[in-house]
C-alpha cells in the first residue's frame, strides 16, 4: 500500500503535468504537417501562458486583498489597544490619587491621635503630681 504524502495538491499537480505531457505527445504524434504542428504548439503555448497570467493576476489580487484586510485589522487592534491603555493609565492615576489622599488623611488622624495621647499623658502626669 502506497503512502500519500503529497495530499490532494500533489495529485492535482501530477494530473496537470500528465495532461500537459499527453497534450504535447498528441501534438507530436498527430499526423499533421510540420507547419500545422508548429501552429498548434504556438497556439497551445499562448493559451497556457494566458492561463498562467490570469491565475497570477488572481493570486496577486487576492494577496493584495488579504494584505489590506490585515492592515485594517492591525490598525483596529492598535486603536483598541491605545484606547485600553489610556483607560488603564487614567484608572491607575485615579487610584494613585485616591491612595495618596487616603494616606494623607490617615497621617493627619494618626498625628492628631498622637498629640491627643501626649496631651492626655501630660494631663494625667500633672494630675498625679
Amino acid at each position: 500500500m502506497a503512502y500519500n504524502q503529497g495530499g490532494d495538491s500533489g495529485f492535482f499537480k501530477g494530473f496537470l503535468f500528465g495532461g500537459l505531457l499527453g497534450a504535447i505527445a498528441a501534438l507530436l504524434f498527430a499526423p499533421k504537417s510540420g507547419r500545422e504542428m508548429r501552429e498548434d504548439i504556438s497556439r497551445r503555448s499562448r493559451e497556457l501562458k494566458d492561463d498562467v497570467e490570469l491565475k497570477l493576476e488572481h493570486a496577486v489580487k487576492r494577496a493584495e486583498e488579504i494584505l489590506a484586510e490585515s492592515r485594517q485589522k492591525l490598525e483596529n487592534f492598535r486603536n483598541e489597544t491605545k484606547a485600553e491603555l489610556k483607560h488603564l493609565e487614567e484608572s491607575a492615576a485615579s487610584k494613585y490619587r485616591e491612595g495618596k489622599d487616603a494616606l494623607r488623611d490617615e497621617k493627619g488622624r494618626i498625628k492628631e491621635a498622637v498629640h491627643a495621647g501626649v496631651a492626655a499623658y501630660k494631663d494625667e502626669k500633672h494630675s498625679k503630681s
